[in-house]
């Protein structure tokens, strides 16, 4: 995107274009874009504006330091007229920083070189989620982990505690009908970690940002409750899985086979810890 009159290269960012914040050009392509391909019938899906696996873009989120350059007075005797490449086009031209170019095309090439060598790197969004919001969020996930384990347990025999609990809780690790039971196992820094690099804080099956409610639950229940294993929904969508966990026994069955696909392609290139 554009690199006019911005210098402060700590504020580059790669996401999807849906992202892409204080950029004019970013915003100018999102609107021509959708309404050019919306009069084109043969386009069907247009999701590869809000993803960052379909279209990714650099942007910088800082705001414009400088205005457009002004005439000098030779330029005014002349005839400003005479300054345009083409009729109608911009015959000022914004200042750019040498360096913002040529350090945003290095990040473009790094990440193309990592696709292509099969070693991709999740972007961070941008967006860092303040200790409150994560602590809250954290909380929530405890409690919401605590109350399906005490579920699953409630028709199981009881267990002699041994090696495999848990200190932080005292309960054991174990499967109770193909159903993985024990402590949750992240922390504050991986609620971070999975907000920010892996789900860009935004809902895994809708794309729904920070504007909504966002939580955290365990995708599949037969794994344990580490960052390889842990999706983020917003309201809608962990209705809707909860529902589908009352009614088959499995929350994934709200979600369409080939988002499933696409979540589960995101959780396998997670690190188990944050730390690793």
């Amino acid at each position: 995107m554009g690199a006019g009159g911005k210098s402060d290269m700590t504020r580059l960012h790669i996401s999807d274009l849906r992202s892409a914040s204080r950029d004019p050009l970013a915003s100018k392509l999102r609107q021509t874009l959708k309404r050019v391909l919306k009069k084109d019938k043969d386009v069907l899906d247009m999701s590869f504006i809000e993803d960052v696996d379909k279209l990714a873009v650099l942007f910088s989120s800082e705001k414009t330091v400088v205005k457009l350059a002004d005439f000098t007075e030779e330029q005014k005797k002349e005839g400003i007229h005479k300054f345009g490449a083409v009729d109608n086009m911009r015959i000022r031209v914004i200042p750019v920083l040498g360096t913002m170019p040529a350090i945003m095309g290095q990040s473009l090439a790094g990440l193309t070189l990592c696709e292509i060598g099969n070693k991709p790197f999740s972007p961070t969004s941008g967006e860092r989620v303040g200790r409150n919001v994560r602590h809250r969020i954290l909380q929530h996930y405890k409690n919401r982990e605590v109350k399906l384990c005490d579920e699953i347990e409630a028709n199981s025999p009881p267990v002699e505690q041994d090696d495999s609990k848990d200190e932080s809780d005292g309960r054991p690790q174990r499967l109770i009908d193909g159903k993985w039971v024990g402590s949750i196992q992240i922390d504050s820094d991986d609620v971070e970690y999975l907000l920010a690099e892996v789900w860009r804080n935004r809902c895994c099956v809708s794309g729904e940002t920070l504007g909504t409610v966002l939580e955290l639950t365990r995708w599949d229940l037969s794994k344990p409750s580490n960052c390889q294993n842990i999706v983020l929904l917003g309201v809608k969508a962990m209705k809707a899985f909860d529902k589908a966990q009352e009614e088959t026994g499995d929350g994934r069955n709200s979600i369409p086979e080939e988002l499933r696909k696409k979540i589960e392609l995101r959780l396998a290139s997670c690190k188990v810890d944050s730390r690793a």
